[in-house]
């Protein structure tokens, strides 16, 4: 009796053959498939935290401005306030005078 081998039988060779380049390209499509899908996924996310970390640059932005206009006023006020000369009203007399008396020096 003759060695059977794929000789023989040249169509399920052929047949073995192209079902394993079927399921090849299948795998191949189906993980390009979830490659384009992970992709598709990360860059919406990239544009997420991109969003989001703008928005948070410009709160601290604002708020970094606001805080020093705030401390900018609050030292102005503060410097304009030591150089005015004190204005007298009849509500707030000049303070008492110092009495520096004399005494005559001890022998």
């Amino acid at each position: 009796m003759p060695r059977l081998t794929h000789r023989y039988f040249p169509d399920s060779n052929f047949s073995l053959h192209q079902s394993c380049s079927n399921l090849a390209l299948q795998i191949c499509s189906n993980l390009a498939l979830q490659i384009c899908k992970l992709a598709t996924n990360l860059t919406r996310q990239e544009c997420k935290l991109e969003t989001s970390y703008r928005k948070r640059v410009s709160h601290h932005a604002s708020n970094l401005s606001q805080a020093c206009r705030v401390k900018l006023i609050a030292n102005y006020s503060k410097n304009r306030v030591r150089r005015q000369p004190r204005i007298r009203t009849r509500d707030i007399p000049f303070p008492k005078p110092v009495v520096l008396t004399t005494r005559p020096a001890r022998h």
